[in-house]
Order: structure tokens, then sequence, then C-alpha cells
């Protein structure tokens, strides 16, 4: 009887969940689209829940054959969702957008995927698609669109330290979404989350800008509107920003407060590396460098596991390495000047592009955006062409003074350079024998033999050779003296040269011979032994004449270049005038004083 009782238990609470699992999906196929997504909004601290309603509302759009709300329903996928899971459900959302042809739903679904390729660190991505919705958006008009891009173009300049830039963006975008905070019908549509997160930004904007001031009404602002509103799960990340503004401050005490208050609070699935970074800045202000460490180094665990890092906390790296080279971990100190070096390459590759598309795709295509405004308001045909015909002055005016400024900038150049010293005073043939004679002591070198150790004189020499932490001022000298016979016998004009086979020669390794050239050469090495080149040609143009007849090509294989456009780069780069006009000056310098 015992067993009976249980087992009708069982079938009741089983036949109790099968009805209540179709009455939900009974009673959100009732609900309108606006009220499901305010469910979802309502359950941010419940990631279980949350899933149940979304998967019912991507069953109910695929039923109704509603593009707009499955693609609505996968954006909400996507925020409940980690990475790889969150980007197919953002492809999904694509491909309905695609599918429809919808310019709205084509906005709306390559601004999802940018929040997601962000969220990943993955930026160049993200912008990409970013400035597509951007394009739609400005087509559609449409204030909301226009302002998320906004919001997201804003986050990129952040990244780029376009601090200034960022600052007008986001200001523009709290006053679009603070107007429309009361509406609350629309579809797909967050204007509270999106001011709140606009907030958030600024508040960190300002705080790179030390506008202290300002942050003081944003955040006494910020924490009314939570209180007001019940939105508590947003409480701790402006309690994050109130422990950075603290740190900046220089109220270490009271930022490590904050910050770890904000951590304690946090209920999300993020890792939050700004806090914890700015936790361990506090303590290394206060001098507890034990504690600080430690939290470097959660942030170069997180890095290892996902290798990306916002070059915000590029500082840790540097401290990690300065506090192992304090205590002897040499094996550390190399691991995380590796890392930094690498951390390097990807901000500046990451820069470069993000820099570009931002200025060429977004900021002139704002500009034009406003330009044509501007005509469209205009009344008559008269002012029309009138205004074209001013700008078209105004642009021969422009581009007439710049061709003489640039003409007088390149004979400025071009003076500067024929009156510095020369580096390099022998002749070709001389370097030439002498670089044969090197080559041939390289090759009789055996593993074994001595190279000759001089070491610093006094305690001014001493210093000056300690420059670099880590390194001893006697390896230090010793290279600084290699390089200098390495210029003297001119082996830059070698085109095999290498970081690795100089390293190699000098017997040390690459990372040191890297750092000694960057602190007392003052540039790396690509900049080091092409600015050598350069110079040694420059030289060979001034003092022989039969030189300038040479093409491009030879010029720069005598050199020590592989080809001619990456000598022409460098000699731009370094001189800010390109060699071929730099040689027809030559001549007619010649002609004037023959």
């Amino acid at each position: 009887m015992k067993n009976l009782f249980q087992y009708k238990i069982v079938f009741f609470v089983f036949c109790l969940l099968y009805v209540q699992f179709n009455s939900q999906d009974t009673k959100i196929d009732d609900l309108n689209n606006e009220t499901i997504e305010k469910k979802i909004d309502s359950l941010h601290n419940n990631p279980n829940k949350a899933w149940e309603i979304i998967n019912l509302y991507i069953k109910k759009s695929k039923k109704e054959k509603n593009d707009e709300s499955l693609l609505y329903a996968y954006r909400y996928a996507c925020n409940f969702s980690q990475y790889p899971e969150n980007l197919k459900y953002a492809d999904s959302a694509l491909a309905i957008g695609k599918k429809s042809n919808n310019k709205k739903l084509l906005t709306e679904a390559y601004l999802n995927r940018g929040v997601v390729f962000m969220s990943q660190s993955l930026y160049q991505k993200a912008l990409d698609d970013i400035l597509i919705a951007n394009k739609y958006s400005n087509e559609l008009n449409d204030p909301y669109t226009v302002n998320s891009n906004k919001y997201l173009i804003a986050q990129n300049k952040i990244y780029l330290g376009l601090y200034e830039d960022a600052h007008k963006e986001l200001s523009s975008c709290i006053e679009y979404f603070k107007k429309n905070l009361n509406i609350t019908s629309d579809l797909g549509k967050n204007y509270q989350m999106f001011y709140l997160y606009s907030l958030m930004s600024l508040i960190d904007t300002n705080t790179k800008l030390r506008r202290h001031k300002e942050n003081n009404i944003l955040l006494k602002t910020a924490f009314e509107y939570i209180k007001q509103n019940n939105l508590k799960q947003y409480a701790p990340y402006f309690i994050s920003s109130e422990g950075t503004e603290a740190f900046y401050n220089k109220n270490y005490n009271l930022a490590i407060h904050k910050l770890s208050e904000a951590i304690r609070l946090y209920n999300d699935q993020w890792p939050h590396l700004n806090d914890i970074f700015y936790i361990g800045l506090s303590n290394w202000k206060l001098g507890k460098r034990d504690v600080a460490v430690k939290y470097f180094e959660e942030i170069d665990k997180e890095y290892d596991k996902s290798k990306k890092l916002n070059p915000e906390f590029r500082p840790a790296y540097e401290l990690l390495i300065k506090y192992n080279d304090s205590i002897g971990n040499r094996d550390k100190q190399l691991k995380y000047i590796n890392t930094l070096m690498s951390l390097d390459k990807n901000y500046e590759k990451n820069y470069k592009y993000l820099f570009s598309k931002i200025n060429k795709e977004y900021d002139t295509h704002k500009l034009i955006n406003e330009k044509n405004k501007i005509e469209s308001s205009l009344k008559n045909q008269r002012t029309i062409i009138s205004l074209i015909l001013l700008i078209t002055i105004l642009a021969s005016l422009f581009y007439w003074n710049r061709y003489n400024s640039l003409q007088k900038k390149y004979k400025e150049k071009f003076e500067e350079i024929i009156a510095q010293k020369p580096n390099i005073e022998k002749s070709e043939s001389q370097a030439q024998i002498e670089l044969k004679e090197g080559k041939q002591k390289q090759k009789t070198l055996k593993i074994n033999d001595k190279i000759k150790i001089t070491t610093p004189k006094n305690s001014s020499e001493l210093e000056f050779y300690n420059k670099i932490p880590g390194l001893n001022p006697i390896l230090v000298q010793n290279i600084l003296e290699q390089l200098d016979k390495f210029e003297e016998k001119l082996r830059f004009t070698d085109n095999q040269m290498s970081l690795r086979l100089l390293s190699e020669e000098f017997n040390t390794n690459i990372p040191y011979l890297s750092k000694i050239i960057n602190v007392y050469k003052g540039k790396n090495f690509n900049y080091y032994i092409n600015d050598l080149r350069i110079d040694y040609i420059i030289e060979l143009l001034k003092n022989d004449a039969t030189y300038l007849n040479y093409d491009i090509k030879n010029l720069a294989s005598l050199a020590g270049f592989t080809n001619a456009v990456n000598f022409s780069d460098n000699f731009q780069r370094k001189f800010e005038i390109k060699p071929s006009y730099f040689i027809k000056m030559m001549k007619e310098n010649i002609k004037t004083h023959s």
C-alpha cells in the first residue's frame, strides 16, 4: 500500500508539472511580445527561469512566423548565453535579417552581433558590424538605433583612448535615452538599459578625463534612479565606478572598499577585471606589493584562458615584471615580458584598424550626413549654388595653401637633412671591406671563444648602464659597445641582418637585446636598423653626386633594404619627405651652387 501511495504521488507530481508546462506555454502564447520581453528583463538575476521564457518566446515567434520577434528572441538568447553559443544565436538573428531584407531587422541583427563580438574583445569584427548597422540606421532615420550605435561607437573610442570624442557621443546618448524613459511599449527596445549603460560609460570616461565634479552629479543621479525604479541589479556597477573614482582621487583605501563591495554584489558571469585591476593598483600604491601582485596574477590567468585583454590593464604586466625582478624570479619576469610584447603587438594592430575605420567610415560619414542636412534645409537654388561655389573656392584655397605648406615643409626638411652632422663617415668601399672581414671573423669564431668584458669605470657610468631592471649593467655596457662596432663597420647594410642573428652574434638573447635597443637607442630594432640604413644613404647622396643618378631600387639594395617600397616608407617616416623628392632637391641645389 505504501508503495502504491508513493507511485500515486509521483504520478500526480508528473501530471502537475505537465499541466503547468503546457499552461505556461499557453500563457506565453496569450501574452503580447512586449509583455514577454518585460518578463525576460525582470529575470536578469534568474537566468534559468529567463531561459524558459526565451525558449517559449522563440517557439511562439516561429509558430507565428514573426521575423521581428524571432530576431529579438534570439537576441535575448545571446544575452543569456556565453561564447561561442551567443555567436551562434547572433548569426541566426542575422540570417533572419538578411532573409527578410528589412533594413530595420538588418540594423538590429548587425548591431546585436557587434555587441557579441565586442564582449569577446573581437574589436575589429565588432566595429565592422556596428558600422554596417550605423549605415542602415541612418537610412532608416530611427533615433533609437542611431543612438544605440552611437553608444557602441563610443566604446570603441574609449578603447582607442579618444576620451573627449567618447564623452560627446555618450552625452548625446544619455540625453536621448533619458527623454524616452517613459516609453514602455516599443518591441525590441530598452531605453532604460541603454540609459544606465551610457551613464556608466560616461562616468568611467570622466574619470579618465579627471572630471570628478561632473561624476559626483552623475553618480547621485544614477543611484537615485536605481532606487526609484527598484533596479538594484545595476547598483554594483556604479559602486565599482565610485571605487575607480576613489583611486584616481588617491583615496586608495576607499577604492579597495568600494571595488570589493562591487565584486561581492555582482550577479552575472563576467570576471570584472576592472575591479580586480584597480584593487591591485590601490594595494601597490599603499605599499602592499605582495597583495597587489596576487590581483595582477588573476588578470594574467584570465588572459591565459582567453588570450584577450583590454589595453587599460597593460600596467599590470609592467608591475609584475618589476616585482619579479625585485625578488629575482627571472622565469616569471621573462614570461611577463613576452606576454607584454605579444599584447603590444595585438594592441597596435587593433588600434590602427579601429582608428582608420572610425575616422573614415564613421566620423567622415557623420560629417557628410550633417552636410546633407544643411543642404536639404536650403530653400532655393541660388543659395545652393552660392554655397557650392563658396565650398569650391575654400577647397581650392585650402589645397593651394596645403600645397605651398608642403613645399615649404619639404624645403625645411631638406635643409635640416643637409645640415645634420654625418653619423657614418666611412666610404662605401671601406665599409664593404670591413663587412667582408667581419663575416670572415664570424665564420672562424668558435663557440668557446671568450668575449672581452669591460666594466663601468665609476658610479655615473654604472648608473647609466643600470637603466633596465633585471639586467646586469656590465652586460648592457658590453652589448652597447658591440652595437657601436656594428654601426662603425656598416653591418646594417646586410639585408639578412635580423634581431635573432644579431643576438646570436652578441652572445645574448632576443628579449635582452631588444630591450637594450629600445631603452638606449630610443626605438625598436626595426626602426633602429632602418634608420641606420637611411642615414647611410643620406651621407652617400650628400657626398657623392654619382649616387643621385641611382634609381630608388639600387639605393634600397645598397642600404640593405629588400625592396624599394620598404626603403621609401622608412625614408618618409624618418624625414617626412619622399626620397625621390629629396634627390630632386639635391640636384637642383647642385645646379644652383655650380
